[in-house]
């Protein structure tokens, strides 16, 4: 069972990497409208990979309670504020 068991299953670092796409992608989506389809790529494969990955590869993961996906949600909304921030400062830089 333990040789062919896989590592655990850890969520933090899946969080970390869709905020890190999230963020950067309204920072420099207004100067840079492919980075939107890039995001949807990215999360579409994200998705992908990790119903296989946990269908297949990884234990059995956790129960794990909605804190840590409504904490990572708070965060996100800050998104649209970065968009509108730099991308003011985007069109209006000469």
């Amino acid at each position: 069972m333990d040789l062919y068991g896989g590592p655990p299953h850890v969520m933090s670092y899946k969080y970390s990497a869709l905020m890190n796409t999230v963020c950067v992608t309204f920072m420099y989506g207004c100067a840079l409208p492919e980075l939107f389809l890039i995001a949807a790529i990215t999360f579409f494969l994200y998705y992908v990979c990790d119903r296989f990955l946990l269908t297949y590869y990884y234990q059995r993961p956790p129960m794990y309670d909605d804190k840590l996906n409504k904490t990572s949600l708070e965060l996100m909304e800050f998104g649209p504020v970065l968009l509108c921030f730099f991308g003011y400062w985007c069109m209006g830089n000469m």
